[in-house]
């Protein structure tokens, strides 16, 4: 693949834009799903993780980097407050967490390169592994950095049980919408 200045211009606004999604998602969450907050950084249900899923998915690398703004600009707080590594840190697991599981499934065959073959079994397999991938990454890098009083073990089941119900509700939500768009849509895959 050579590089062009068209292909990066064109990856740097899906960034933008998807960090721009990831961050409202991330703010309609709030909105909707404030009761159901754990405890800081952790809700019972986590749309955006469903964004996540959707981002890379689609979008591939251009997915994570936005995901990889979205949270530096949602955690620019935490950089007020002397947690610039964590908070860097943070945007990589956010980001990148959902391409490496791709990337890992990818390569063991157990998910289709080719989005339009995505089966349900697939989508499931990589929600799950990628709602434990992100929570135990998360979860680890909050308990060595000791940002605020910090349980890991406690933490890291909210987490992965609010990321797999987040992502499992934003993609049967947007299977919804593609049938709506597309009514002759297949359902033995997404």
């Amino acid at each position: 693949m050579r590089f062009s200045l068209r292909h990066a211009a064109e990856a740097a606004v899906l960034s933008l834009i998807s960090a721009a999604l990831f961050a409202g998602f991330f703010r309609l969450n709030e909105l909707i799903f404030s009761g159901l907050e754990h405890s800081q950084g952790v809700n019972w249900i986590f749309l955006p993780a469903g964004f996540r899923v959707l981002l890379v998915l689609g979008m591939g690398l251009p997915g994570c980097v936005g995901i990889f703004v979205g949270t530096l600009y949602l955690d620019q707080a935490h950089l007020l407050h002397g947690h610039a590594t964590t908070t860097f840190m943070t945007g990589i697991v956010s980001g990148f967490t959902p391409w490496l599981v791709m990337k890992v499934m990818n390569h063991w065959r157990l998910l289709s390169a080719d989005l339009k073959n995505l089966t349900h079994h697939q989508l499931l397999n990589f929600t799950l592994i990628y709602a434990a991938a992100n929570a135990v990454l998360h979860q680890w890098l909050w308990s060595l950095n000791k940002v605020h009083d910090h349980q890991m073990w406690i933490e890291l089941w909210p987490m992965f049980v609010g990321d797999l119900l987040g992502a499992l509700l934003m993609l049967y939500a947007f299977k919804g919408l593609l049938r709506m768009v597309r009514p002759g849509t297949s359902s033995s895959s997404f």
